[in-house]
């Protein structure tokens, strides 16, 4: 089993993000659409630790929408300097930096997206051949301090 810290997205983001996936499904008819919920994933982690406190990125963040395939993954880049102080707070690192979407590489015109709200979390992946099972153990919700 595998645990990684994550930014978990609010729950209108996550919809919206869920219909992008939906529609990525569509076209590759590929289950690594359906398999995750979309997140940041931060890094690796030990999953019995309790979630430290962490600074939170600061909000909102505007995504353009553009998809990118990298290290096996298709997501929606972010700048990788938004997550370096929550990466080093956490002792953690990953190869990318986004919104995760699957593992297949589909392109399709999409729209761009704003995160209003993220709640740090840890989330286990176990996978069984064709079948891969996922869990949010714990979540705590990051203030940023917003102006608006």
């Amino acid at each position: 089993m595998e645990s990684y810290y994550i930014l978990r997205l609010g729950k209108d983001l996550r919809t919206k993000l869920m219909k992008l996936r939906t529609q990525l499904f569509e076209i590759s008819g590929k289950g690594s659409f359906c398999c995750l919920e979309p997140c940041i994933i931060l890094g690796p982690c030990d999953c019995s630790s309790t979630l430290p406190f962490v600074p939170c990125p600061r909000l909102p963040i505007t995504i353009d929408g553009t998809l990118r395939y990298e290290e096996g993954q298709l997501f929606l880049p972010l700048d990788p300097t938004i997550l370096s102080d929550i990466r080093t707070a956490l002792g953690t690192e990953y190869p990318i930096s986004g919104i995760h979407l699957g593992t297949d590489h589909v392109s399709v015109p999409s729209e761009s997206f704003t995160i209003r709200s993220v709640s740090l979390a840890v989330l286990t992946v176990e996978r069984r051949e064709d079948l891969t099972l996922w869990n949010v153990l714990s979540e705590r919700h990051l203030d940023s301090d917003r102006e608006n």
